[in-house]
């Protein structure tokens, strides 16, 4: 066969076939934009991406832009089939919804002003032929020791009558319908709920909707889950305190003698979307960031390569000069290392928490003006004051002592404990990281700070079972080898037998602990109310404390 004739066919018949060309039927009143339009992508099916150009607004306003499609040549705006993409001159993007599969459409970008209308060159492209269905699969939710309930959205048939719909599970990877671990909710498309009965309490399981047809199975996204007996009081007492703060979305962990017995989310992650909270999802966790940056000190003491005793600052310091030389009769030479993990430097914040000003300012700006124009408030080592600012010094002397970046450097801690998704936080939802929670709070944005500096006190992304993964291991407990010894551990509050640290920042709120050397616990929320900043991280606590200790009947499972 004639190469050129077979080429042609293969392009047809994966349906990609584009033509474009100048309009051959534009008004000849249209005001002229210099209009273009983009040619179709992220063809499926049933959608499509297009967009356009304007490069004029032919003097006056554009008021209206977007593309219109049809499966006639010259579609226009009278048409419903249309997106409005804003206003003005450049470029924008469209998605082209609700199309029929194996169809001939026409698009064009348009653009009005007072003038009229105006209209691109039109694209011509094929949606591809379907055999398959469009499936989606619905969170799992209302997850108890035997069943769970799920379900999804048939989207498109495939031009085909979808005869089953329904979901199956597995303890393993991608579950079919091959399997009989599966629910059928009837035909045809649209959104069905599908009820999980069966399961073993403490086992993980994989779960996907799927949709039949003439031509075979679909599958939607998978999730994973874990079969998991009910804590009602518990579930019941968070449940009061998230609807009298107004809580979106929560996680919680909970460890007994080194054993993850609870995981559990409540709410949702994302308001808008209502996404539902899932264990998976990561939670900036604040301050709760400062425990790990100080077991990272004293892994690196007990490999010798530091000692909390060293001074920080000047000639002699672990830091030396490289953020300049404290001034003459200043004292700052004194600080060591453990003031600086008890928060007995001197310093306070005032005029101000320099971690919150002036989000421009670089890590090495700040400290460069503390060490130099800050003067210390209270005699080094006499005064215990909380001071954001102190590690995230302790964040540079990582860096200095390793020769690595203070997250990667964590990272080689995290990694021997299992902690895979622990990263960074950005600070616009623009650099919200996926499986990121969205965070709510109206007495300020949680977008306009500057998270990713606080790294080392402040700026880490975790899930619940993230952070339980690092509680088991600086427990003092037998079972899970700690990553450093009992000596360290008691050189901070990790000695005690019941602890917290608390996080919070607009938007988020986070609990990190244990209780009578047998608990320990984790809680991330993503609110906080800025009258009473402490209130919520109060009453949660005293949640956890009272309703943790208080359960006799604890699984024997480990959810790890």
């Amino acid at each position: 066969m004639n190469k050129r004739i077979l080429l042609i066919m293969l392009v047809l018949s994966l349906g990609i076939f584009y033509g474009c060309g100048n309009d051959p039927d534009p008004a000849s009143d249209a005001p002229d934009f210099s209009l273009s339009t983009t040619l179709v992508t992220d063809l499926t099916a049933i959608s499509a991406s297009s967009g356009g150009t304007i490069l004029s607004d032919a003097g006056s306003p554009i008021t209206a832009r977007g593309v219109v499609w049809n499966t006639a040549e010259h579609p226009d705006i009278s048409l419903s089939t249309k997106t409005t993409n804003g206003t003005g001159t450049g470029t924008f993007s469209s998605t082209l919804i609700n199309l029929s599969p194996g169809t001939t459409y026409f698009v064009r970008a348009y653009a009005t002003n007072a003038q009229g209308t105006g209209y691109g060159n039109e694209v011509t492209f094929v949606t591809p032929a379907a055999n398959l269905p469009v499936v989606t699969t619905a969170a799992v939710t209302a997850i108890g020791a035997t069943g769970a309930t799920s379900g999804g959205n048939a989207q498109s048939d495939g031009g085909s009558a979808i005869v089953s719909r329904g979901v199956c599970w597995s303890t393993s990877p991608n579950p079919t319908v091959a399997l009989s671990t599966k629910v059928v909710n009837g035909g045809g498309t649209g959104i069905f709920e599908s009820t999980v009965a069966g399961l073993t309490d403490g086992t993980r399981y994989y779960l996907r909707a799927y949709a039949t047809n003439a031509n075979g199975t679909a599958y939607g996204n998978e999730f994973v889950f874990q079969a998991m007996g009910a804590f009602t009081s518990l579930d019941n007492a968070l449940a009061a305190k998230m609807s009298k703060f107004s809580v979106p979305g929560m996680s919680i962990a909970i460890l007994r003698n080194e054993k993850l017995v609870y995981v559990k989310s409540y709410g949702l992650a994302d308001k808008e979307a209502q996404q539902v909270a899932t264990n998976d999802n990561l939670y900036r966790i604040a301050s709760v960031s400062k425990p790990l940056t100080a077991v990272a000190i004293l892994k690196l003491e007990q490999e010798g390569k530091l000692s909390v005793s060293n001074t920080v600052f000047g000639a002699n310091g672990i830091l030396g000069n490289d953020f300049g030389a404290p001034p003459a009769g200043s004292n700052k030479e004194l600080i060591t290392i453990q003031h600086l993990l008890d928060h007995t430097s001197g310093w306070v914040n005032v005029p101000d928490d320099p971690m919150f000003s002036d989000n421009a300012r670089t890590r090495t700006d700040i400290i460069k003006d503390l060490v130099a124009n800050r003067a210390l408030a209270n005699p080094v080592g006499t005064k215990y004051y909380y001071l954001n600012f102190g590690y995230c010094v302790l964040g540079r002397v990582i860096e200095k002592v390793t020769g690595m970046a203070y997250d990667q450097y964590m990272q080689t801690l995290f990694a021997p404990m299992g902690i895979t998704t622990m990263t960074l936080a950005g600070n616009t939802l623009a650099e919200r990281k996926p499986n990121e929670v969205k965070y709510y709070q109206s007495e300020y944005s949680p977008y306009a700070m500057n998270v990713n500096r606080m790294d080392s006190h402040g700026g880490w992304l975790a899930t619940a079972t993230d952070l339980a993964r690092f509680l088991v291991r600086i427990d003092r407990n037998g079972q899970v080898a700690d990553v450093v010894s009992t000596a360290e551990l008691n050189k901070l509050y990790f000695s005690e037998a019941s602890w917290v640290h608390s996080g919070s920042l607009p938007g988020t709120s986070t609990l990190f602990g244990r209780i009578n050397d047998t608990f320990s616990f984790v809680l991330l929320s993503n609110t906080r109310t800025n009258n009473n900043a402490d209130q919520i991280l109060s009453e949660l606590y005293n949640v956890m404390i009272n309703e943790v200790p208080a359960r006799a009947d604890w699984p024997a499972y480990d959810l790890f």
